[in-house]
């Protein structure tokens, strides 16, 4: 699985296409995992939270979840910024499923019941390097705090 999902992010552009609902879950697992240590604090009901998220929004299973997770994990810690990540993320998603990753990522910033500066300031961010409108930011934050 961990092999699969390195060809799937590493695809040429040619068959990223065929592969954007693969890669989906990984973009998402490593923008999760960034902001769940924002904060400095990586607890283990954010990673419960993390898990479900992605298996919710995003159909990962259970089998594939680890390898998923460990890849995300190795890719934030050898990235020494977003924009690598992001621009890939702007080159192959479309809007709607930009949407749906901030969307997974306020409900892991609000898993704690606050909004720590860290993690608004990286949500400003992350934002802006994916395409969002600070319009469709709030409005994807005003969607997970009503629910």
């Amino acid at each position: 699985m961990l092999k699969r999902l390195l060809q799937v992010f590493a695809a040429p552009a040619e068959q990223k296409n065929s592969t954007s609902t693969e890669r989906i879950p990984l973009a998402a697992a490593v923008l999760l995992l960034e902001v769940a240590h924002s904060d400095g604090e990586f607890h283990q009901d954010e990673q419960v939270l993390l898990g479900t998220l992605l298996k919710e929004h995003f159909s990962v299973s259970a089998e594939a979840l680890n390898d998923l997770l460990s890849l995300a994990e190795e890719t934030r810690q050898s990235s020494h910024d977003l924009h690598q990540f992001t621009r890939e993320i702007n080159k192959a998603f479309t809007q709607p499923e930009k949407e749906r990753i901030i969307e997974a990522v306020w409900q892991l910033v609000y898993a704690d019941g606050r909004l720590d500066h860290y993690e608004e300031a990286l949500m400003r961010q992350l934002g802006s390097l994916i395409g969002l409108s600070h319009r469709q930011l709030i409005q994807a934050k005003l969607k997970v705090a009503k629910s």
